[in-house]
């Protein structure tokens, strides 16, 4: 039998542009999500890019960004101009509009569109799109942005040792791609203990196609299908 979890099983991440389902799988399996909006903007990475399937081979849509700084990304601006704020949509609707639940899809466009207009920075509209995507599939996690925790003197795993002390943890879930990333033994002296997450909701739902954008497994899927399994896991966890 497994230790008794001391406080909240906390989960974080930088907030990715319309990320795959994982992303989302860990916001249902933990107890507290933090956006980490305190870091650097990474290039070439999933903060303003996600993959999705044109014709026959993956590519990225890309959120172009605003150059010229080494900005946090909760300071990161993206690119207004009405031509690439029409193309993005456009991208979607042309690619996505052929799946059998694109009917599901074509609000979150809309809401996009909408965020796009209301918003500046990369952090803002991509933590908006998250929450709004995380609200229809029925998760209702709580969250906090890492930029209200005040910890950007510290750095990696130091960071998430006072993250976790300033949220009452003693547990911490991770992406099975942390490795190289976090020193467990490190945490561990710390009195943290890691958790990996097992993404089995996402590989039920979507196969092959879960390291696409959740719009891609959304207009596969449809959201009941992603609701309901949301809904038996939260109905089989609190049965635990």
């Amino acid at each position: 039998m497994s230790e008794p979890r001391r406080g909240p099983l906390v989960a974080g991440h930088q907030p990715n542009f319309l990320p795959w389902f994982g992303y989302f799988e860990k916001m249902l399996k933990c107890d507290l999500f933090v956006y980490s909006d305190d870091v650097q903007f990474p290039k070439q990475c999933y903060t303003n890019r996600v993959e999705i399937p044109v014709g026959q081979r993956a590519t990225f849509l890309t959120l172009p960004v605003k150059k010229g700084d080494n900005a946090r990304i909760a300071d990161k601006r993206y690119v207004k101009d009405t031509a690439t704020l029409a193309r993005l949509p456009k991208t979607l609707r042309i690619n996505f509009g052929g799946l059998p639940h694109f009917a599901d899809v074509e609000p979150v466009i809309n809401e996009f569109e909408r965020a796009c207009a209301q918003y500046d920075t990369v952090a803002d509209l991509n933590i908006h799109m998250n929450q709004y995507l995380a609200d229809l599939f029925g998760i209702r996690t709580a969250v906090r942005r890492g930029t209200e925790l005040g910890l950007e003197a510290f750095h990696r795993n130091e960071r998430l040792i006072e993250r976790c002390r300033l949220l009452e943890s003693r547990d911490y879930l991770c992406g099975q791609g942390a490795d190289g990333y976090q020193d467990e033994a490190m945490l561990k002296g710390a009195g943290i203990r890691l958790h990996r997450i097992d993404y089995g909701i996402g590989r039920a739902l979507f196969r092959d196609a879960l390291r696409y954008s959740v719009l891609y497994g959304l207009g596969r899927v449809g959201l009941a299908r992603i609701s309901d399994a949301v809904a038996d896991y939260q109905r089989n966890s609190r049965g635990q």
